[in-house]
């Protein structure tokens, strides 16, 4: 008997201690939505749902497996946040700072990221496909094994990013700058890249077959074994690109404003 009581006694005991910590974080999560601003709070696996709070201040906030799906929340600070596996579908964060956060498996299909900042941020393995992210910032990135199909990302900045394996096929990548970022084995298909700054960028390995890459710039870039059928280089500057032979420029077309590397000629000429 005394050994029942006893055990009782403890379940209530750990029941009545952990109370405090689950009726802290409903506190924090009331006063965020009150206030629109909680900085290190703890609201893993917390309901923000639907929230809208414009300039909301989330920095440095513990946000891991949060449904926020839908939240409309637009030049937020996130800064240092922890929002590993976060339900972020159809979020509209444009304009805020995601600077160093952690989005490691989180959910961003059809996120609003335009002109975010989410410079040196873990995005490995993020889903963000038909994501919204013209004009934001992505450099020093971790997006390794991103899914970003169809997104929009003209004029984003990826300098310096390291995305092995992304899969970005047919996405809108114009005017987008991938300087010396890392793009080992990504899938390219289709993906627009007129205008874009690829110089230095590592492509080893990259499938661009059917890439628009009109007017881009690859100087000092790294291509080989990727491939290029039918990647349209149209005024594109390719010198000092490396890896290259004749037999895969000539699996590509291009123009006589195709700038090819050293030894090697133009692609032929593309087709309509």
């Amino acid at each position: 008997m005394r050994t029942a009581i006893s055990i009782a006694g403890l379940v209530a005991l750990a029941i009545s201690a952990a109370a405090p910590g689950r009726a802290a974080e409903q506190k924090d999560i009331a006063r965020f939505k009150e206030t629109g601003a909680c900085q290190g709070c703890d609201l893993r696996k917390g309901d923000l749902k639907g929230t809208s709070i414009e300039g909301a201040n989330l920095e440095k906030a513990m946000l891991r497996d949060i449904d926020a799906k839908e939240v409309a929340m637009p030049l937020a600070n996130l800064a240092r946040a922890d929002l590993r596996r976060a339900d972020l579908e159809r979020a509209d964060l444009s304009g805020a700072n995601l600077e160093r956060a952690n989005l490691a498996g989180a959910d961003l299909e059809k996120a609003n990221l335009q002109n975010a900042n989410l410079g040196k941020a873990d995005l490995t393995e993020a889903d963000m496909e038909n994501a919204q992210a013209q004009g934001a910032y992505f450099a020093g990135a971790s997006m390794t094994n991103v899914l970003a199909k169809r997104g929009a990302f003209s004029r984003a900045n990826f300098s310096g990013a390291q995305m092995e394996r992304i899969r970005l096929e047919r996405s809108d990548l114009s005017e987008a700058n991938f300087e010396k970022a890392t793009l080992i084995y990504a899938d390219l298909e289709r993906a627009d890249f007129s205008g874009a700054n690829l110089q230095g960028a590592n492509l080893e390995g990259a499938r661009l077959t059917r890439a628009n890459l009109t007017g881009a710039s690859l100087k000092d870039a790294r291509l080989g074994d990727a491939l290029l059928r039918l990647a349209n280089f149209t005024g594109a500057d390719l010198s000092g690109v490396s890896g290259v032979d004749q037999v895969m420029l000539d699996e590509a077309c291009g123009d006589a404003a195709t700038v090819p590397p050293s030894g090697l000629k133009p692609p032929p000429p593309c087709r309509n």
